[in-house]
């Protein structure tokens, strides 16, 4: 049977996104929103000066939050909210 081989990325290089196939988890779809925007997306946020725009600062609590009711759920302390 023929089968798909994956592509990879040039030599010295990594994917930087997994395949679309793969799911990450809320936990890590929240930090990569976070990541992408204030690395990637905005100019605000890539300053030197070390400030962050309003929505960098939305994006990082929304994964704090995320982050720290999966942890609640892992420690039995809390049921993960709906969506997750």
């Amino acid at each position: 049977m023929d089968e798909r081989k994956e592509q990879k990325p040039p030599a010295g290089r990594r994917a930087t996104l997994p395949p679309p196939s793969v799911r990450l988890s809320p936990v890590q779809e929240a930090w990569q929103r976070y990541v992408r925007h204030s690395l990637r997306l905005c100019d605000t946020c890539r300053r030197v000066d070390g400030s962050a725009c309003e929505d960098a600062e939305t994006l990082y609590a929304d994964y704090q939050r995320i982050a720290h009711a999966a942890m609640d759920h892992v420690a039995g302390r809390a049921p993960l909210p709906d969506g997750q």
